[in-house]
């Protein structure tokens, strides 16, 4: 595998959720996000949702479309 496809991804996903993790944790300390409220809950779940999406469309776009290209070529 070659690291200068894989790097990117770490650091763009890795320090992105680490910097999402320290937001979400000053929300939930401070009292602006609240689990017991659902739009807090909703808001927190399309989060996770939207960052996992992502994250597996850059896994996709990175790793698998390169090999599209070459084998459907004639």
């Amino acid at each position: 595998m070659n690291m200068l496809r894989v790097w990117p991804i770490v650091c763009e996903f890795g320090i992105g959720a680490v910097l999402c993790f320290i937001g979400i944790w000053c929300g939930l300390r401070g009292k602006y996000l609240d689990l017991k409220v659902s739009e807090d809950r909703r808001l927190l779940a399309i989060l996770v949702a939207g960052y996992l999406f992502m994250l597996i469309i850059m896994c996709v776009f990175t790793f698998l479309a390169p090999g599209w290209a070459s084998e459907g070529a004639v």
